[in-house]
């Protein structure tokens, strides 16, 4: 009986590590956040809605679904979206019941400890199509702080008061799955320079007719290929 019961413990924790190994986000209120302990940035994801929770990066999948969908003003966003009119996804800035509402939040740091601000620089992204994030400026023109399509040297990122919580649009020009890493960088009054790095997953699900258009012409271009001679 004692081995039952061990057996049956072991099992539990196994299946609440597996659980908790993808915890899959699809609407409510959640922050990638910023903490500071032993010498090095945390980050983290908080998650505020519909229960408060903190996890590691790797263990949530952030799902933008299908009400995300919106098509690129083309412009500025062009490199990134795609001309304007093509199909693109949008986590925005104001809440949507059928959307993760995503923010970039420090408050886990107090400003008196921090000389200037925290830079939040994207480090890395894969996935089928691009990464980009952005916010509005008083006069309606966009400021965008990433774009998975920049070069080396080029700044790409976000620049946080510490202490503070805010909210950008994030944009992605194809569905599927996407890894985006950030890492962070600031100056401590009294432990010097600090840095920290995270991978966030995205899942850009588009409604299934979506998918079945994209199906039907994988398969015709298949055809298509198999027929030439």
């Amino acid at each position: 009986m004692k081995t039952n019961i061990t057996s049956a413990t072991l099992l539990a924790s196994v299946l609440a590590l597996a659980a908790r190994a993808d915890v899959r986000l699809s609407s409510g209120h959640a922050d990638i956040g910023v903490g500071y302990a032993a010498g090095t940035f945390d980050l983290h994801v908080h998650q505020e809605e519909p229960e408060e929770a903190e996890f590691e990066p790797g263990e949530t999948t952030f799902v933008v679904g299908d009400a995300a969908r919106t098509k690129s003003p083309g412009g500025a966003f062009a490199s990134g979206l795609g001309p304007i009119g093509t199909p693109s996804w949008v986590l925005p800035t104001s809440p949507s019941p059928d959307l993760p509402f995503i923010g970039f939040g420090t408050e886990e740091l107090d400003p008196a400890d921090w000389l200037g601000n925290i830079e939040l620089t994207l480090s890395g992204a894969t996935g089928p199509g691009n990464v980009v994030v952005w916010n509005v400026g008083a006069f309606g023109n966009a400021n965008i702080a990433i774009d998975s399509t920049r070069g080396p040297g080029v700044p790409n990122g976000l620049s946080l008061l510490p202490g503070t919580h805010t909210h950008y649009n994030i944009g992605f020009s194809q569905p599927g799955l996407y890894e985006v890493s950030l890492t962070a960088t600031g100056t401590h009054a009294t432990d010097g320079a600090i840095r920290g790095a995270g991978t966030y997953r995205f899942e850009v699900v588009p409604e299934p007719s979506t998918w079945a258009l994209m199906g039907a012409g994988a398969a015709l271009a298949l055809v298509a290929a198999r027929r030439r001679p």
